[in-house]
């Protein structure tokens, strides 16, 4: 026996033709039965992701400060022919604080799934 709901209140809203294409390619991609039902679970079930883009700023900061050490210390390395061991500890901390600041962001991206 087929499980069916009465609906009778109806919400309308207006939207231009390429949001309407939008949604309806979205739908289709989301193999819904109809948009109504993408639109209903989406409003539903839906995620508005709001983020700070400090973490995000953090990380791009580290890796181009990384780029840049590895760069003069290559130079270095070809002008002495000698690492130092404050390059590898440099290194090794930066790469930790990039790591953190993956693992965060991750960490908030898998908390969305739920």
């Amino acid at each position: 026996m087929k499980n069916t709901v009465s609906r009778k209140v109806k919400i309308s809203f207006r939207v231009t033709e390429d949001e309407r294409d939008f949604i309806l390619k979205k739908a289709k991609l989301a193999e819904s039965r109809s948009t109504g039902a993408y639109l209903r679970k989406m409003a539903i079930t839906g995620v508005i992701v709001n983020y700070d883009n400090q973490e995000l700023k953090k990380l791009r900061k580290s890796l181009v400060g990384i780029q840049k050490n590895i760069n003069q210390m290559t130079i270095r390395v070809n002008a002495t022919s000698r690492m130092y061991d404050d390059d590898f500890d440099y290194l090794k901390e930066v790469v930790n604080e990039i790591w953190q600041s993956l693992t965060s962001i991750q960490s908030v991206l898998l908390s969305l799934k739920q």
